[in-house]
């Protein structure tokens, strides 16, 4: 009598397991069907923003390089009908190769920057890969040095370097100019070739440690074409200072 109530109990106890495994696997396929349906995942949007705004950035960098051809033509047409008019355009032209605002063309060399082929595959310390990658610092280096060598006109991936530009990291990314570029770094300098390859080649130099683990290489050209500056140069803020001299001419003129 005593084992036909010991069995009935543990087939109560086995009973009762089951239903309430039945209950909690029901339960949770109930909540994964309710997270799948009722929110819906975010990424689609945000995926199709981001391609929206890159578009968008397009469009107006193409506005921008039109209204700028469009200024050109007005100040050549306006000098034409000035006397001197050799003199204005030369005048004019230099101070736009000066501001970045035009394509300029020339002897120079050419530096190319990449990640050092004798990094051990199998390394894993970051501290150590770190010093086998090129950095925004190695950018800001050469260009700095090329530019205190007589350099005219610089670009990094075809991107013109004035007086304003910017070369940063965020976080893996390099940004020149507020737009992202990416290895093989291909830096164009117009100038004197002989004084600008030496300003890189000398040793101890800002490029010896990149020549020691082959991340650079220089070569020299004849015939270079630096691309116009493609941001915006309106100032915001920056007023020009005039003297009295020119304000005393400024009023005789009106």
């Amino acid at each position: 009598m005593s084992s036909d109530r010991g069995k009935t109990w543990v087939f109560q106890v086995t009973a009762l397991c089951v239903i309430l495994g039945a209950l909690l696997a029901l339960s949770l396929r109930t909540q994964r069907q309710a997270a799948n349906e009722g929110v819906p995942s975010r990424l689609p949007a945000l995926r199709a923003a981001f391609s929206a705004m890159k578009q968008e950035n397009i469009q107006l960098r193409k506005e921008l390089a039109d209204y700028k051809q469009r200024y050109e033509d007005i100040a050549r047409q306006q000098a034409a009908g000035l006397t001197s008019t050799k003199s204005l355009e030369q005048t004019l032209n230099e101070s736009k190769m000066l501001a970045g605002t035009v394509a300029v063309r020339g002897s120079g060399i050419v530096v190319t920057l990449h990640d050092s082929p004798k990094l051990d595959p199998t390394e894993t310390r970051s501290d150590v890969i770190e010093n086998y990658v090129v950095h925004d610092t190695d950018l800001r280096a050469i260009v700095d040095e090329l530019f205190a060598s007589g350099a005219e006109a610089i670009s990094i991936n075809e991107q013109r370097l004035i007086a304003n530009s910017s070369v940063r990291c965020v976080g893996p990314v390099v940004l020149v100019n507020s737009v992202q570029v990416a290895p093989p770094y291909v830096i164009k300098a117009i100038g004197k070739q002989d004084v600008l390859d030496k300003a890189l080649t000398l040793p101890g130099g800002v490029a010896d440690a990149l020549f020691l683990l082959d991340m650079i290489e220089v070569t020299k050209q004849r015939d270079l074409l630096v691309p116009a500056y493609a941001g915006s140069t309106r100032f915001s803020v920056a007023q020009p200072v005039i003297s009295a001299k020119n304000k005393d001419n400024t009023r005789r003129e009106k």
